[in-house]
């Protein structure tokens, strides 16, 4: 047997498969369908649905948030206690994230045990009691974790930079307070559920037969319901502030603006590759000066945030506050740099190799698969969305990265927030 030279690297291959496993499909009502997964190995199931019930669709602040966590909290046949101890019966656990957009019911369970964890999630989305106490408990909790959390400079930070982008009355600029959450009421709850939980989509992973699938497809339709019209909000952007918070020693900094939306664009994948550059992984430009070189943060990052129906890109970074002044100056000095000067070759060629290796690490489970599909679904995007991404991605140059830089990320409308 040849020995292996381990003084040698073995040579780098970059896959360029970037196809995702496709789901089956299956109707359930009208537009809405079921994904389903069905080539996992374990005999571990989830089961998402999809409401478009988010944020957005609010008429009274924090009124989405509460809707949803007091699904669980009893019906008109069944306490907290009581369906609490059926999921728990049967292994199963529910999960409930509301969001800007949507919001988001997740059910673990065994595949044995589907369809009877099914039926009471069924069972708390058609008869939500919104019992008086139990909203009282909540909402006392909520407001206890808002008061400590209103005391951390880099939740208040990112609070305010959204505020500043989008405004304080629009939905993905405002933030739930304590004077709104003594405002809601059952009432509330119920109208807001009534006019707006409606399925959007549903996904399933687990090695189902074709009857058990049948099965769940049968008993999801009863949750579609009309919907009212949607609202719109205008966008009043606010201002760049600072907040001083006393006898705080760290300061969180948050630059941003409106970005592009998420399309299969040659424009946005551009822009996607300059944010990655910039500060989107641990060798971009903004972790090598600010973190490496500076020694002014332990971490600096930047990312675009995707929302239906608008966008904002954000820098963010936790800093000595003697030292916020200095890291924003070095964060627009970089952004200058790679508006006037062009990358170089090999330094494209790590950040895009991390980018799509990074990727396709990601997507090592069916699970992690299923969150794409969904991402490609809730946004509207091609089946073949991530394949022209990584495509384009893989032969980007310089010159497209300067012209990103420079069309989409230049100009003095950065809105800049610190508190601390």
């Amino acid at each position: 047997m040849i020995p292996l030279d381990r003084t040698e690297a073995p040579p780098f291959q970059l896959s360029s498969d970037y196809s995702l496993a496709r789901p089956e499909i299956f109707q359930l009502s009208g537009n809405q369908k079921l994904f389903a997964f069905r080539d996992l190995q374990q005999e571990a199931v989830k089961l998402e649905l999809v409401f478009k019930a988010g944020k957005w669709h609010e008429s009274k602040l924090g009124v989405s948030h509460f809707t949803s966590h007091m699904l669980s909290k009893g019906t008109d046949k069944k306490n907290s206690f009581q369906i609490a101890e059926g999921l728990d019966s049967l292994g199963a656990q529910l999960e409930i994230s509301p969001g800007f957009d949507f919001v988001s019911l997740s059910l673990f369970t065994l595949r044995k045990n589907l369809l009877a964890a099914l039926r009471i999630v069924v069972e708390l989305l058609e008869g939500p009691s919104f019992e008086g106490e139990e909203l009282r408990l909540l909402k006392e909790i909520f407001s206890q974790a808002l008061r400590v959390n209103n005391e951390k400079t880099n939740v208040v930070a990112s609070k305010e930079i959204r505020k500043a982008v989008f405004g304080i009355s629009h939905p993905y600029g405002s933030s739930m307070e304590e004077t709104d959450i003594e405002k809601i009421d059952r009432l509330d709850l119920q109208q807001f559920f009534h006019d707006h939980f409606s399925l959007h989509s549903a996904f399933l992973i687990g090695r189902l037969s074709d009857e058990e699938v049948k099965e769940v497809v049968k008993i999801i339709p009863s949750l579609v319901t009309l919907t009212k019209k949607e609202p719109t909000f205008e966008n009043r952007p606010g201002l760049s502030h600072t907040i001083t918070k006393p006898g705080s020693v760290q300061a969180s900094i948050r630059l941003g603006k409106k970005c592009l939306p998420k399309t299969d664009s040659s424009e946005y994948f551009e822009a996607v590759m300059f944010n990655h550059i910039l500060g989107g992984f641990f060798g971009s430009r903004l972790m090598k000066n600010i973190r490496e070189e500076k020694g002014l943060t332990y971490g600096i990052y930047s990312s675009m945030n995707h929302f239906l129906r608008n966008n904002f890109w954000m820098i963010g970074a936790e800093v000595n506050q003697k030292n916020a002044s200095e890291a924003i100056r070095e964060i627009k000095s970089e952004i200058k740099i790679l508006q006037e000067e062009k990358i170089s070759v090999r330094e494209l060629d790590v950040a895009k190799n991390y980018f799509i290796g990074s990727w396709q690490s990601e997507n090592s489970t069916l699970f992690a698969v299923a969150d794409k599909v969904k991402s490609l679904h809730l946004w509207n995007l091609g089946e073949d969305y991530y394949t022209k991404l990584l495509s384009h991605l893989q032969e980007i140059t310089p010159e497209q990265i300067q012209n990103a830089a420079n069309t989409y990320f230049g100009g003095d409308d950065l809105f800049e927030i610190q508190v601390g």
